[in-house]
């Protein structure tokens, strides 16, 4: 099955992704020739607030696939592109969202929400709580990147056990983001608090591209081929369907905090 990526930075000139539409489109097709049928473009909330406007992104969105299908060749494959925002947490976040200016995916019941780099703010339980009360399932981004995090893993594995998925970066796999990124994506995955992995793509080449096949293959020695597969391909596809997605159930014992920086080698057997 084809993958789905639900965090990227495709749209030409919004936010810090490519610059024009010509890259856009450049980049769905790479995206595509590696695999990736559906790809969620989700730009910056808080620079779509400030600059743009939902209307903009909207169009945006209908002049991508339109191009990306009237320039296909009879044999290629066309990626379908769709839309959201990645919406960062701060304390109005709820009311972004009744004003209709912070996206959900795909205009489902999942909210690509996405913390701080280096702090865990006080208000952060109270706002993803409140995306709960809206019946929204926020979906974490990337926080193998936070600091605390990957301090204090059991801070995350309280907001999954609360209903939240986890998105993890691809790069962070590969190492793309510093040994420390890399070392708590494993954790995560290893102990069943990653859900999906996105390529947070934000240009053509050199890093967060828009390839996910590299970290697919190092999710399988991870945790083999199926739970790999529901990474990239089930778990995505049920999110921009809307439809909950199947999870591994009761969450297996966090490791003390002083021997959970080993790193992880992958399945041996």
């Amino acid at each position: 099955m084809p993958r789905v990526d639900i965090h990227t930075h495709l749209l030409p000139a919004v936010d810090d992704g490519p610059e024009s539409m010509d890259e856009t489109v450049e980049m769905a097709r790479i995206a595509s020739a590696d695999g990736t049928d559906v790809i969620h473009a989700s730009p910056h909330q808080r620079d779509i607030m400030n600059n743009h406007s939902v209307e903009h992104l909207q169009n945006l969105i209908v002049e991508i696939n339109g191009r990306l299908r009237s320039e296909a060749g009879p044999t290629q494959r066309v990626p379908r592109v769709i839309l959201g925002m990645e919406n960062h947490i701060e304390p109005e976040l709820g009311e972004w969202f009744d004003k209709g200016i912070a996206l959900p995916i795909n205009g489902t019941k999942f909210i690509l929400s996405e913390p701080p780099f280096t702090s865990y703010p006080p208000y952060m339980d109270k706002v993803l709580f409140d995306l709960q009360v809206r019946r929204l399932v926020p979906v974490i981004a990337h926080p193998e990147r936070n600091s605390e995090f990957q301090k204090s893993p059991g801070k995350l594995r309280k907001l999954v056990e609360s209903g939240m998925l986890v998105q993890i970066t691809a790069g962070s796999l590969l190492g793309e983001f510093g040994s420390r990124a890399q070392k708590a994506a494993e954790f995560f995955l290893v102990h069943d608090l990653a859900h999906v992995a996105a390529s947070d793509m934000h240009r053509s080449e050199r890093v967060r591209v828009p390839q996910l096949s590299r970290a697919h293959q190092r999710a399988e020695e991870l945790v083999g081929v199926e739970r790999a597969r529901m990474l990239f391909e089930d778990t995505p596809r049920n999110i921009i369907d809307g439809r909950d997605p199947v999870l591994s159930g009761s969450l297996p014992p966090l490791p003390s905090r002083r021997k959970w920086w080993w790193p992880f080698r992958g399945r041996t057997g």
